[in-house]
């Protein structure tokens, strides 16, 4: 996936099924697509938001989400975000979180922990 022009190189960027996730030093972008994203709006009737902007400033929180049979996902938490609904199709489709993959999501809980890092700093430049 190529950068936008006149767009920061991301820090890190995670490509899952979910979509990407990219992290720049002033913020997070969630972009949805793909035939998951693709299949589970249609299956489900899930309308969700296709971009995520979310400023690291504002963070909160970065929440693994784990079943012991679905997918595991990683939540965002911030000022205004959709508070869990306790529905887990919902929940993992939200506008603050990303789904990486069915099996190995090392990958997952090391960007967890670079957003983590980014958000800190981020904070603390305020």
């Amino acid at each position: 996936m190529a950068d936008a022009p006149g767009e920061a190189t991301p820090l890190a960027r995670l490509h899952g099924m979910g979509g990407h996730l990219l992290l720049y030093p002033d913020r997070i972008r969630l972009l949805r697509h793909g035939p998951w994203f693709t299949a589970m709006n249609l299956m489900t009737h899930l309308e969700r938001e296709m971009e995520s902007t979310i400023l690291l400033r504002n963070l909160v929180g970065v929440h693994m989400v784990r079943s012991l049979l679905l997918v595991q996902f990683l939540r965002l938490t911030y000022a205004g975000c959709p508070p869990p609904s306790g529905h887990y199709l919902r929940d993992a489709f939200a506008e603050n979180a990303f789904l990486y993959s069915l099996a190995d999501n090392r990958p997952l809980l090391a960007m967890q922990q670079r957003i983590s890092t980014a958000a800190a700093e981020a904070q603390r430049g305020i």
